[in-house]
């Protein structure tokens, strides 16, 4: 478990970025806090699964949650239990793909409410006291850091289309050509 943001340097001088809190964004995220804050960047994490090949072509929709805090030997292994699952959803290729962005992102927001508010006695101005994995009680500051998914995930998840450029109106067909 990592407490603060740490700045990294090999033997020319250059930035070593290895993990969350040794990015340029934990600084600076973390002086916009109060001095003695402990920020908790939480990490989001999604991919549309197959459940079985004996029930037909069911697939549900999985969203983990685990803390940029916790090394990333230890948070990417399933098996030491760094990671929750925040919500477990259905998933129909069958629906109609809008209605489909709508309700992921109704529920995204149902699931991520807990997130915005603060555990009682707490607010944005003075986060929140709570105990810590080294039995010290610590003033901390949740916040949304990262979502990790593939490109279908990300793009479901913002509403884009897919295969298509954000920049300009080329046609699907064109895509990858020189027009």
């Amino acid at each position: 478990m990592v407490y603060g943001p740490i700045r990294a340097i090999d033997s020319e001088g250059d930035p070593v970025y290895s993990e969350m809190n040794s990015g340029d964004w934990w600084w600076e995220t973390q002086d916009k806090l109060p001095l003695g804050a402990t920020m908790v960047p939480l990490i989001c994490r999604s991919d549309e699964t197959q459940l079985t090949d004996f029930s037909g072509d069911q697939k549900a929709w999985p969203i983990y949650l685990t803390i940029g805090r916790i090394h990333s030997s230890i948070r990417n292994k399933y098996n030491y239990l760094a990671q929750v699952v925040l919500a477990f959803l259905p998933s129909d290729d069958r629906i109609q793909r809008d209605m489909n962005q709508q309700v992921l992102c109704d529920v995204a927001k149902i699931v991520l409410d807990p997130l915005r508010r603060f555990p009682k006695g707490g607010d944005i101005n003075t986060g929140a006291l709570w105990p810590c994995s080294d039995g010290k009680m610590r003033r901390c500051w949740p916040i949304l850091a990262s979502w990790l998914a593939d490109r279908m995930e990300h793009a479901n998840l913002m509403g884009v289309k897919y295969n298509s450029c954000p920049k300009c109106q080329v046609p699907n067909d064109k895509l990858g050509s020189l027009l």
